[in-house]
């Protein structure tokens, strides 16, 4: 079994969250609900363009949405150089959702590109594993759709150039690293409008 059922995902979801809330007050008081709030915007942009790709199925995309950043919920990020993608990419692996922890490690990354120069503040033993990882996941179209509903999701709204801002903001990121970013996050976006005959931001409901 590589996916859990919609019940057993969100009882995991929750009963993790609640113990990083447990174990960290300044994530329960600071970080909570922000992240609760992203993941479940993410998960329903992906059940949402996946209503219009046959070959995409829905609840499969929304799980992998909501469960894109898990890594952060299983380790404190406040105290460690570890990276969250690998975080989340191991636990769920150990339990046998092969398929989530594959979207925690690939929702980062354009194209299976991992430019360790960029992720200089991380471990670089665990970049480098990174590295060693993706390149044996050829990216399909769910990962390109966690990818893109990532960069789409800014607070309770949808907006690619608003997500980049707050990105560049919240990690101090180079501004030459958040424009490549928003480029590849275009291209995204360019390509699911193809596949779904429409502008995603119309299908989104954004005006």
């Amino acid at each position: 079994m590589t996916m859990p059922s919609m019940k057993e995902a969100l009882k995991l979801y929750e009963e993790t969250l609640d113990k990083r809330c447990e174990e960290s007050s300044r994530f329960k008081y600071g970080r909570a609900k922000g992240q609760r709030i992203h993941s479940a915007m993410v998960a329903v942009c992906a059940e949402i363009i996946a209503s219009r790709l046959p070959e995409i199925d829905g609840q499969k995309a929304y799980l992998m949405g909501l469960f894109h950043d898990f890594g952060k919920l299983v380790y404190n990020d406040e105290v460690s150089d570890k990276f969250h993608g690998l975080e989340g990419y191991k636990f769920l692996k150990n339990l046998g959702y092969d398929e989530l922890a594959r979207i925690n490690l690939t929702h980062t990354f354009y194209q299976q590109e991992l430019n360790l120069r960029e992720y200089a503040s991380y471990n670089p033993w665990e970049m480098r594993h990174c590295k060693q990882l993706l390149n044996k996941l050829p990216f399909d179209d769910y990962d390109r759709l966690i990818q893109l509903c990532d960069r789409l999701s800014v607070g309770v709204t949808y907006n690619i150039k608003e997500r980049m801002k707050f990105i560049q903001n919240t990690y101090r990121l180079p501004v030459a690293l958040v424009k490549k970013k928003y480029r590849e996050a275009l291209l995204l976006k360019k390509y699911f409008d193809d596949k779904c005959g429409c502008d995603i931001y119309k299908l989104l409901g954004v005006a």
